[in-house]
This record gives C-alpha cells, structure tokens and sequence, in this order.
C-alpha cells in the first residue's frame, strides 16, 4: 500500500479537492479525513457508498488506522495549523504533497508547511492549485523547486467545485474537461515520483 499525505498549514488551498480527485483516479484507494471540516467524508457521503471509501479518523490515529486499510492506495487529507499531527503523518506517509495556491498570503504560510515537512524527514513533491488559467508561474515554479519536486499546475476550473457537489471526480464528471486532464496529468507524474 502506498500512503500519500495532502498536507499545507494553511486552509483554503484545495487540500480535500485533490485529495478526492487523486483518489478516484488513483482506483483502488481509500481516503483517511483528519480535517474536522471532513470535506472528503461528506462528498464521500454524496457518492452511495460508490469507492472510494472514506474514514473519518482524528489526526493523532491516523497509524492505529493504517492497520485495518486493504488498498492499493491510500490518501490522508490532513488538517491545516496542526504541525505536531502533520509531521506525525509526514513520517507514515510515503510521499507528502504539499498544496499551494498561487497567493502571497499562501506564500507567507509555507514556510511553517516546509519546517514541519522537514521535522519529519519526509519525502514530498509541491502541487500549485487553484492557478488562474492565463498565469504564467514559471518564477513561483523555479523558486518551489530549490525545495521539492513541483508537478504539472492544477488550473482553476469550474469542473472543481461542481463534480465536488455531486459527489464525483472532475474524471467522472467531465472526462474530456481540462479539469480532468490536469488530474490525470498530475496522476501519472505523482506516481514517477513515488519511486
């Protein structure tokens, strides 16, 4: 089982939104939601039981939960300004993916995302979400990168918040949107970094 942990200090990033996304791409996954808010659990619930499951689990049990996952994928959307629950699930996790959004005020939040992704000497990669669709960020890409990995852009897309309203995937939802082929994109380079 390969465990990925959705991580930033800060909210409002799109955390949940990729973490849904990936996971339905990623097929035989489980989704483990330790943010209060459970956004993942209650798009979970808007999807009948379809896959993947999703378990509501507090920060601090997230390993105690490990044992009990049979999947080939597992996806732990964290909660954001909980650093001593973030560097505990930066440690299980194979690869963190640190969420950004291309903003000053996101800007100024990372380094606390970074110390605790360091704290753990976790292996990570950046995903920028939420970019607008004509932003060049090709600056912002090449000073991320002196940190981590930084994968395809995640555009902002209407697709997003209405496949989320749903209980679908931008994939279910609009399959030969852009919104999808970002994700898929995503996918597939998260996956070359995994190894």
């Amino acid at each position: 089982m390969k465990k990925i942990a959705i991580v930033s200090r800060k909210g409002g990033v799109g955390k949940s939104t990729l973490t849904m996304n990936l996971a339905v791409v990623a097929g035989q996954a489980i989704i483990i939601d330790t943010d209060p808010q459970a956004s993942c659990a209650d798009w979970g619930d808007r999807r009948d039981y379809e896959p993947p499951e999703v378990q509501t689990v507090p920060a601090g049990r997230v390993q105690v939960s490990l044992k009990r996952c049979q999947t080939d994928w597992l996806f732990v959307d964290t909660q954001p300004s909980a650093e001593a629950s973030l560097i505990e699930i930066a440690q299980i996790a194979d690869l963190c993916v640190v969420v950004l959004r291309p903003g000053q005020l996101e800007l100024d939040a990372l380094g606390a995302t970074l110390a605790a992704i360091r704290a753990a000497q976790a292996k990570a990669v950046f995903c920028i979400n939420q970019a607008h669709p004509q932003a060049n960020l090709s600056d912002l890409v090449v000073g991320l990168e002196q940190h981590y990995p930084v994968g395809p852009l995640i555009r902002s897309r209407a697709d997003f918040p209405a496949s989320v309203a749903e209980g679908r995937a931008v994939t279910e939802w609009n399959p030969e949107g852009k919104a999808a082929a970002e994700i898929q994109t995503y996918w597939s380079w998260l996956q070359e970094n995994l190894n």
